[in-house]
């Protein structure tokens, strides 16, 4: 386990061979975060336990954000 993101919905993250995940949806039960809804670039969906999130290797990849970033720090 080399990097650890929390999920966030509508954003964009990709693993260490490139392939770009969204988190569609984080489903809870009794307050507690029990599963996220991926979607690949290819419109596929998927749902992984938290545990399964964690060992993804995930880096965040919106450009929004990178936008902001580079706002911020100019």
């Amino acid at each position: 386990m080399f990097l650890q993101q929390r999920p966030i919905p509508g954003y964009w993250y990709s693993n260490l061979s490139g392939q770009l995940i969204q988190v569609r949806a984080i489903l809870y039960i009794s307050g507690l975060r029990t599963r996220i809804v991926l979607e690949d670039i290819h419109g596929k969906r998927s749902s992984v336990n938290v545990v399964s999130w964690r060992n993804m290797d995930l880096v965040l990849h919106s450009p929004v954000v990178e936008q902001q970033h580079a706002m911020r720090d100019y």
